[in-house]
């Protein structure tokens, strides 16, 4: 009976040691042609306009935020889709300041090209936010979705967290 016991502490102690702290922190979201991990803190519903699928922050006057586009448009590439996001972000009213910080490639699952770009723009107390859009995109059959994240600095875990979760579930 001591032993059973035992073993039964052991199995429970070992389950705890081996169990992520991080997962905890993030949920998986599907949106369309979209899945992807989000800050589970970060659960509050937001409104979202086309080509944005859903949205969600941490509570109703916070910065940071994420928006989701379970499919931004028919492009070939990933680059495409992004400038169309810079273009309309530097033509957009209340997205003053739009500065592009970094443009890189990435790789995400299920797509044939990725971008990053990473950009700041002005916020309403008068300093900046940082923002990244993590777009993929899938040739021959153009297909695209994207991520948007806006915090009040740059958060490179949360970046790689999306990157590493990022899924782009193709059509055809």
């Amino acid at each position: 009976m001591r032993w059973s016991a035992l073993l039964l502490c052991l199995g429970v102690l070992g389950l705890t040691a081996c169990t992520d702290p991080e997962d905890a922190r993030y949920v998986r979201e599907e949106t369309g042609r979209l899945s992807v991990d989000r800050p589970a803190a970060w659960a509050t519903p937001i409104e979202v306009q086309e080509p944005w699928t859903a949205g969600f922050q941490q509570g109703p006057d916070s910065v940071e935020q994420i928006q989701l586009s379970g499919l931004l448009g028919e492009y070939a590439t990933a680059s495409e889709a992004a400038s169309t996001l810079i273009g309309q972000a530097q033509l957009a009213p209340g997205l003053d300041g739009f500065e592009v910080v970094e443009i890189r490639e990435v790789s995400i699952e299920g797509a044939t090209t990725g971008q990053l770009t990473r950009f700041t723009v002005d916020s309403p107390d008068g300093g900046q936010v940082s923002g990244t859009w993590v777009v993929a995109a899938r040739y021959p059959y153009p297909q695209a979705v994207a991520v948007s994240i806006l915090t009040p600095v740059h958060d490179p875990e949360l970046e790689r967290r999306v990157l590493e979760s990022m899924e782009l579930h193709p059509e055809q």
